[in-house]
């Protein structure tokens, strides 16, 4: 059956109205992001180092403002209110990796100077995208938002360690450098999230797509 001219043309119109009040979803699903993140090589190394099992581990400092303008971003995309660390890091090797493997071996004195050798604060980085992990913490769902990173700098810097954990006669099993999920924490409901509540996160758990800026 041909339609009309006259239906044509309704037709068109409707789709017209479609597209500028309800715009493709994908278009939507984007948040920005300053491309300041990746000037850190200006940044002061942080040491972390103490008694405690969760003092000693060691990261990349990064800049925060980026990181304070999208959780901004984040939090009206969500529409809740999230809470956010005041900082911003990449782990490199975190503190149960240090405690259950490194501590007899090397000292975080060793694992420092291997990274300020390598150039930690110059380690460069790519953004893979907005990682949403989600965790039920006291009978409710909570959810833990992060950039998901991919940097071979970073990753051979755990190769060092790892190479030098070896010669100390560390057990190579034990130890796994490519078993990384570098990222950096935007914000959360209640807490941060991490392998221990389940939490993978790597690009499996990409949640929405980052655009760099300038």
């Amino acid at each position: 059956m041909k339609l009309s001219h006259k239906w044509l043309q309704k037709i068109n119109t409707l789709i017209a109205i479609i597209i500028v009040f309800c715009p493709p979803l994908a278009l939507a699903d984007i948040l920005e992001i300053s491309s300041e993140i990746h000037s850190n090589n200006s940044l002061k190394f942080e040491s972390h180092m103490g008694f405690g099992s969760f003092d000693n581990y060691l990261i990349q400092n990064i800049q925060f403002n980026p990181i304070k303008d999208l959780y901004s971003s984040l939090e009206k995309y969500v529409e809740k209110k999230l809470i956010n660390r005041g900082e911003a890091h990449i782990t490199v090797i975190t503190p149960v990796e240090y405690d259950k493997i490194f501590k007899n071996y090397l000292s975080m004195n060793e694992i420092e100077e291997i990274a300020l050798n390598n150039n930690i604060q110059e380690a460069k980085f790519s953004i893979v995208c907005l990682g949403r992990g989600q965790a039920e913490i006291d009978g409710k769902l909570e959810q833990a938002y992060y950039l998901v990173i991919k940097s071979q700098d970073l990753l051979n810097i755990r190769k060092k360690i790892f190479d030098f954990y070896l010669e100390k006669g560390g057990e190579s099993s034990k130890f796994d450098p490519e078993g990384y999920y570098p990222h950096i924490t935007v914000g959360f409901s209640k807490r941060d999230l991490h392998e221990s509540d389940g939490i993978k996160k790597g690009k499996n758990s990409c949640y929405l797509d980052i655009l760099e800026k300038k």
